[in-house]
């Protein structure tokens, strides 16, 4: 993480969300966790949708991908511009979704914690998916459960909370093959319902990210149960060899 990130202002981000960006930037564990299921299946040209302050891009790049990183929101953009070396093999590309137009571009897609935000996201992966190179993969978590919604949802612009029926039938209505769709992270799933839902707190307690950091080496080998609930949903989703570019 550059040394620049803790000297940067919250202030000048949007609020809730982006301090919880900047919390995250630091659970090294957890991010870890996060990418090693999406590591498998980068391919050489990546594309990080919503890459906030690029921690997920770095871990990209150090796996030898090449990166677009995909951020709307222009604080962001400036500093992704300014985080990365001119010589590493990343572009900063600061538009929304629906205006990027690569049709084929991308081996795979990082979309972690972004879908949630879309008030469309039906047309959002349809646009995903055009993006996709054939054979090409969508890395897609989001936070699962709505009976786990709570006033942090509301004020870091959640739209809403996945099952995962919902989820896999909107990835195979935007046109993509279903490879993946699965609880994970069963342990914080019941820590957020005992802090968040039941207290209906709207803002995450001081240190709850870096303790969970904490343990996240050893509740890691829970991604191979494949239990009936999580704190989020993880799917991947492949762009067929061809598709209708209709709808």
């Amino acid at each position: 993480m550059p040394p620049d990130l803790k000297r940067t202002s919250v202030s000048v981000f949007a609020p809730s969300h982006d301090e919880v960006l900047l919390e995250l930037a630091y659970a090294k564990n957890y991010n870890a966790w996060l990418f090693g299921r999406a590591a498998p299946y980068l391919g050489e040209r990546v594309l990080d949708v919503g890459a906030g302050i690029g921690t997920f891009s770095e871990l990209a790049l150090e796996h030898g991908a090449s990166v677009t990183a995909l951020e709307p929101d222009p604080p962001f953009a400036d500093y992704l511009r300014g985080r990365f070396d001119p010589a590493q093999p990343i572009e900063v590309v600061g538009a929304e979704l629906m205006d990027l137009d690569r049709s084929g571009a991308f081996d795979s897609i990082i979309c972690f914690n972004v879908l949630e935000h879309v008030s469309d996201d039906a047309a959002a992966l349809r646009q995903l998916r055009t993006l996709l190179a054939p054979s090409g993969r969508l890395l897609l978590l989001v936070p699962a459960h709505t009976w786990l919604s709570s006033p942090f949802d509301q004020a870091v612009g959640h739209e809403r909370r996945y099952e995962k029926r919902g989820l896999s039938e909107l990835l195979t209505a935007a046109g993509l093959d279903l490879e993946v769709a699965r609880y994970v992270n069963p342990v914080g799933a019941l820590g957020w319902l005992a802090s968040m839902r039941l207290r209906r707190r709207a803002s995450l307690p001081a240190g709850q990210v870096r303790a969970f950091d904490r343990i996240v080496p050893a509740i890691r080998f829970l991604d191979r149960l494949h239990l009936p609930f999580g704190q989020s949903l993880w799917a991947v989703a492949r762009r067929p060899d061809s598709f209708s570019q209709a709808g």
